[in-house]
């Protein structure tokens, strides 16, 4: 396993170079053909109050509830730059206009629009500077 200078693996270099284990694909066959009576005894035992066993069913078989937020108004100008915005759902958390989680939402949202302005305005910028070199006699 040859690694680079910051301790990755060098590209095209497996950290697994003998691959899974072979007992892991034993295991699997074992319990393909008994997966149903395995899934049984393991709702029988969190009938009966097996925790472990609950957990394991309600983990495989409960989707994880995602929040849902409702719509919250609050005072934001769109036309305002975007550290303004950031500044405007800063204070509508601070007044209690806004939950915190969804404040951080929005600040992420717009941090990821500066990210894409920024490399808009780069774009811009360097076809702006190829177009002059263009330009310019040799």
């Amino acid at each position: 396993m040859s690694r680079d200078k910051q301790g990755r693996f060098a590209k095209g270099a497996s950290g697994n170079p003998n691959g899974r284990p072979a007992k892991s694909d034993e295991l699997r066959r074992l319990l393909e053909g008994d997966a149903s009576k395995v899934a049984e005894k393991v709702l029988e035992a969190a009938a009966a109050g097996d925790m472990g066993a609950a957990r394991l069913v309600l983990e495989r078989c409960v989707p994880t509830q995602r929040p849902v937020y409702p719509a919250v108004i609050f005072e934001l100008d769109p036309d305002a730059p975007l550290a303004d915005q950031a500044k405007q759902v800063l204070v509508a958390v601070s007044r209690g206009e806004l939950p915190p989680d969804q404040g951080r939402a929005l600040l992420d949202g717009i941090a990821s629009l500066t990210r894409v302005v920024e490399l808009d305005e780069i774009a811009r910028r360097l076809a702006e500077l190829e177009e002059r070199s263009h330009e310019a006699p040799a």
